[in-house]
């Protein structure tokens, strides 16, 4: 399912998801060396933490806003040590290079209003180096659906899931064993 994600976008994705009943979860895929994630070791600072909302998200009660927070708090949690300063992107003021700049840009697009809604959760991560477009340095990405009324809960496990992982390959790479 993760190559036909690839050609057909999420909206077929969803579809699919909505046809066939089925929740899919992104798979790392194959065990990827350190040199594919070099650029981590380089970042000394994030910059960017956020959650952009798509499709009916915002209508049924996913507030892009109250998804960044909590982003922004589950990255607190997970990345002990490392700054997340002016959240937004970087400045023209900044004096680092862009390569020690990271983010973190997750988007949660929803298909329904009604009582089953699908929903589509996608987090990229690396730093300015890197465009900030999906399939960037690192990816992750959830499938699912549900009733209305508890669309938020798997949507912010999700996000917190995806935030975690990317805390523990951050340090992986970087060799540090601070994992909470």
């Amino acid at each position: 399912m993760r190559n036909f994600s690839t050609v057909a976008g999420p909206a077929a994705l969803l579809a699919l998801l909505c046809l066939t009943g089925a929740t899919a979860a992104a798979e790392p895929g194959l065990r990827q060396d350190a040199t594919a994630f070099a650029e981590l070791k380089q970042i000394k600072k994030f910059v960017s933490v956020e959650v952009q909302t798509q499709g009916s998200a915002e209508r049924i009660g996913l507030k892009s806003t109250e998804l960044t927070d909590m982003t922004r708090l589950s990255f607190l949690k997970n990345f002990p040590g490392i700054a997340l300063e002016a959240s937004g992107g970087p400045s023209t003021a900044e004096t680092e290079r862009l390569s020690q700049l990271g983010f973190l840009t997750c988007e949660v697009w929803t298909v329904g209003e009604e009582y089953m809604v699908a929903y589509h959760v996608d987090c990229n991560a690396g730093s300015y180096f890197m465009p900030r477009t999906p399939g960037t340095l690192w990816n992750r990405a959830i499938l699912g659906y549900g009733p209305r009324d508890g669309i938020s809960e798997p949507i912010h496990k999700g996000l917190q899931n995806m935030v975690q992982q990317f805390a523990a390959t951050f340090f992986k790479v970087r060799g540090e064993a601070r994992l909470p």
